[in-house]
């Protein structure tokens, strides 16, 4: 799978432009907030309708414009596809070619790309939502109607949590929301306990290639619920626990607390693990997610790593790109790091990223 070329309009600080990309490894390079993240983000937009960043969508439009708009000249196999995705404040619309697609589940998935940033170097120290995050992405890669999943119990998660903090509601209405949370929520902590148990081998044969020794490098879920009951279950765990949800205003127990374990050597990573040694296993991740993806039959994602290299030792720098290298799928990578252009002259195409322009450079 590959990004051919991208078209952007209104889309934060970048100018308006057509960029050519190259099939393998295309790097970035420029000051800090010239636009370099931003053309990662738009490329992760095109494949998820997410951000990989917490954001609002009216922060993504240019500012003082209207709208933004995202186009995308794909090579799906050897079949080429375009992408279209308009961002305005009242939402977003979406076509493939020139054909407007049905619903959201229709044009997630036909770009697939794995975006990872300094925030998932982190990840493992780092607070739970972080993990999860990341965990959500992964399950999308492996099965695209993931996300809406996700985006379903997030919004009747806040519906709940709406209602118990004005403390105004009939009780049949916060019925209705709990057997919905209870439905959504099972099914969410299911797909993503599938994702990490799918994941743990292709994990812990990649920690071991980058650690350059065996390592005892595993994957749990911690989940935010006692699971053995499935949807009843969990609706018991939530008629249960609605006296301490009123107090607090929130809801107590589910998916939204469920957490990503990584280990090495049979100790938690996050407690045990050198400052090191953490980032080495979020690398991992990432690379397990590329080498699952591919082997389950698909298109190699497009890889997006933005500044991750200036976050690593030069040992697991130098690991990652041989390991990126030897995937030869396209990657995109941003740097502030002149000296990143040195080490990887002549195996990648350069663009010079300044004032929202994404300049190629001879």
């Amino acid at each position: 799978m590959i990004v051919r070329s991208l078209q952007l309009e209104g889309f934060r600080n970048l100018a308006t432009q057509s960029v050519e990309l190259g099939a393998g490894l295309n790097l970035l390079h420029g000051d800090n907030g010239q636009g370099k993240t931003n053309a990662l983000e738009a490329i992760h937009l095109l494949s998820s309708l997410r951000s990989f960043r917490a954001c609002r969508l009216r922060e993504i439009i240019g500012h003082g414009l209207a709208r933004a708009e995202l186009r995308a000249q794909l090579t799906v196999g050897r079949a080429p596809l375009a992408l279209r995705l308009v961002l305005e404040p009242g939402g977003r619309r979406t076509w493939l070619g020139e054909r407007p697609a049905r619903d959201p589940a229709e044009f997630l998935g036909q770009l697939q790309a794995v975006a990872f940033t300094p925030d998932d170097l982190a990840m493992v120290k780092g607070a739970p939502a972080q993990r999860r995050r990341f965990l959500d992405r992964a399950a999308f890669l492996l099965q695209p109607a993931h996300l809406l999943l996700a985006r379903d119990f997030s919004l009747a998660l806040r519906a709940r949590n709406r209602l118990l903090r004005t403390g105004r509601f009939q009780p049949e209405e916060l019925s209705a929301f709990s057997e919905t949370l209870a439905r959504l929520g099972a099914e969410l902590t299911a797909r993503r306990r599938a994702c990490v148990e799918r994941l743990g081998p292709a994990f812990q044969r990649v920690c071991g290639e980058l650690l350059g020794r065996p390592a005892a490098a595993g994957l749990g879920l911690q989940a935010g619920w006692r699971e053995a009951g499935g949807e009843r279950g969990l609706l018991g765990e939530l008629q249960a626990g609605l006296e301490r949800d009123r107090r607090r205003g929130a809801t107590g127990v589910g998916p939204q607390l469920d957490d990503l374990e990584l280990g090495l050597d049979g100790q938690p990573a996050r407690r045990f693990a050198s400052q090191g040694q953490q980032r080495t296993l979020a690398v991992a991740l990432l690379l397990a997610l590329v080498d699952e993806v591919v082997g389950g039959g698909a298109e190699q994602p497009v890889l997006l790593l933005d500044d991750v290299s200036s976050e690593l030792d030069a040992g697991n720098r130098r690991r990652l790109f041989e390991r990126v290298g030897a995937l030869a799928g396209q990657v995109l990578v941003t740097t502030t790091d002149a000296g990143l252009l040195g080490e990887l002259r002549g195996a990648a195409r350069v663009f010079e990223v300044r004032d929202g322009r994404l300049l190629a450079r001879q």
